[in-house]
């Protein structure tokens, strides 16, 4: 059977093109020593059923700008390797109950074969002493508890895939990294000339990354991709202490597709003026009430809590919240809303976006995932680990680089059949507010970022971290600027508070780093009208500003 199976696999590999997997050197080496010790390890333990090998090949380029001058310019490299072993049965292996571990470690750059397996058998073995160890506990353990809740299996069955990408094709990024670094002068030296600035950095990094990824079933992938940060930060220091950092990040998937310079202006004329303006704008009291929360705010809001209640895997988990877990088919979200999850695209409404893969982490292909149509559940995001009810993958397994892949957002959309325009909007938060017998709502016009829990053991609350937001008045006064809010609450309650949405979606690009580590991702979301919300005081610093002037401030020597 088992030489029948090797047969298996040689055949769809010649089917498949196997000329353009045998011209790269690390897949060679990858598949044949996979073959190799699986099958060996296979004649010592014949409860191993699966392994895989997965090796994320990562090159940087760095640009770091302050205050007008270039501070470092570097690249570097890394090969990450990551095998994982299977023991038991699809129904119960070493993978129960999510204690499960990784055993990376680092592949040397160099296509030495010798030197490559040596590494690859290490790390291996490492990997399969303690798969074994963990096994056996899980064994004991089952013993002495009681049943579980999810009966499903710990793993199901995929497609064999087999996908190649040719390596990239090689790019002088001399001229490229002169003329960003060029740019990053001009951004951080027009944020210098801002005397309230006392910190004022750019950044430019660029990654290509070439994953591969074998397994035991036959799947073979090599796949590219490439993603380009830049981001031009600045921050300053309230009378009371208070940390007023702002950023604007740029993402796009090559350094040619960054804005152009003249934009990249613009907005950091716009951002040293804000910051000004920061510094001296009142403190926000905590406040329940009216807000409406632009795309980009949404994107986070729908990200952090809604988004991470999709995720299937962690369903498998007693500890988790598990909200939606049984409501497949259930109203979760007002009627007019439906959300998608795609990481099958690279833009939404004209915006690059960075969640974009071709094959997940287990080498399943990518899904577009259609989670809530018009209020309604209807599906999460599945690896090849099921829960009751949700059997198979649908290519949303996913981790940093020599992580354990579970369950991972991507592209989140979110969608309104009842579009308002922003002044519609205004007008719902004021009669609201009337209503209310409040003086004023809130705009959130932009954010940071965000954080959730959704364990048992805390409360499942959310956490929104606002960095530029106004007042609306009743009275028609102008938008009053504010500083020191952070957007809280628990989600079911602000489900229910949703009454409208926008026109126009806008993008918020970033990194995820729940479970499996750093993930990139975007959410992209319509403005939408909240009838209540909830704020409270953000922390601050008790420190005093700087005694001393900025040294290019400082006259007396001059």
């Amino acid at each position: 059977m088992k030489k029948l199976l090797y047969f298996s696999w040689m055949l769809l590999f010649i089917l498949h093109g196997m000329k353009g997997f045998s011209q790269d050197k690390l897949f060679s080496i990858l598949s044949d020593e996979l073959q190799r010790e699986y099958r060996q390890l296979q004649g010592v333990n014949k409860d191993l059923y699966y392994g895989s090998y997965r090796v994320d090949d990562i090159k940087y380029y760095r640009i770091s700008s302050t205050f007008g001058v270039i501070s470092s310019i570097d690249s570097s490299r890394q090969r990450i390797f990551t095998p994982t072993l299977r023991i038991g049965t699809h129904q119960l292996d070493n993978t129960h109950g999510g204690s499960f571990r990784s055993y990376s470690g680092f592949l040397t750059h160099t296509d030495d074969a010798d030197l490559l397996r040596l590494e690859i058998w290490k790390m291996t073995d490492v990997a399969y002493k303690n798969g074994t160890t963990a096994y056996e506990q899980i064994l004991t353990q089952r013993k002495v508890r009681v049943a579980e809740e999810d009966t499903a299996a710990d793993f199901s069955p995929a497609k064999v895939v087999h996908h190649f990408d040719p390596p990239l094709a090689t790019v002088d990024y001399k001229p490229i990294i002169g003329a960003l670094s060029e740019n990053l002068k001009k951004y951080t030296g027009l944020l210098k000339q801002n005397h309230d600035v006392l910190n004022a950095s750019a950044l430019v990094e660029i990654k290509i990354i070439r994953k591969y990824f074998v397994d035991s079933e036959g799947s073979r992938i090599i796949q590219n991709s490439t993603e380009t940060w830049q981001m031009v930060s600045c921050a300053a220091k309230a009378a009371d202490g208070m940390e007023l950092p702002l950023y604007k990040l740029y993402f796009s998937h090559s350094p040619e597709s960054l804005p152009n310079a003249q934009q990249v202006m613009q907005d950091v004329k716009e951002m040293s003026a804000k910051l000004s303006a920061l510094r001296v704008a009142p403190v926000a009291d905590p406040f329940v009430g009216p807000a409406i929360l632009s795309g980009r705010s949404s994107g986070v809001f729908f990200h952090e809590i809604f988004g991470h209640r999709l995720e299937g895997k962690r369903m498998k988990s007693e500890n988790d919240g598990q909200t939606f877990k049984n409501k497949i088919g259930s109203l979760v979200l007002p009627s007019f809303l439906t959300i998608t999850i795609d990481p099958t695209v690279k833009t939404v409404a004209g915006n690059q976006v960075n969640g974009f893969f071709k094959f997940d982490d287990e080498g399943v292909a990518a899904e577009k995932v259609l989670a809530v149509q018009d209020g309604i559940l209807k599906n999460f995001l599945m690896t090849r680990t099921p829960i009751n009810g949700v059997e198979g993958s649908n290519g949303h397994a996913r981790t940093a680089p020599g992580g354990i892949p579970e369950s991972r957002q991507s592209n989140l959309i979110v969608e309104s059949k009842d579009k308002k325009t922003l002044a519609n909007l205004r007008n719902m938060l004021i009669e609201t507010c009337k209503r209310q017998g409040r003086s004023y709502g809130y705009l959130f016009q932009d954010v940071q970022g965000g954080f959730t829990n959704i364990g048992r053991t805390s409360p499942n609350a959310f956490n929104v971290l606002p960095t530029e937001v106004y007042r609306i008045y009743v009275d028609g006064r102008p938008d009053e600027l504010v500083r020191g809010v952070d957007l809280i609450g628990t989600p079911l309650s602000m489900f229910d508070r949703i009454k409208a949405a926008g026109t126009e979606l806008e993008t918020f690009n970033g990194t995820c780093g729940a479970g499996s580590g750093w993930v990139p991702v975007s959410a992209s979301s319509p403005a939408i009208f909240v009838e209540v919300i909830e704020t409270q005081k953000k922390s601050k610093s008790n420190e005093k500003l700087p005694v001393l002037p900025r040294p290019d401030l400082d006259t007396s020597f001059q």
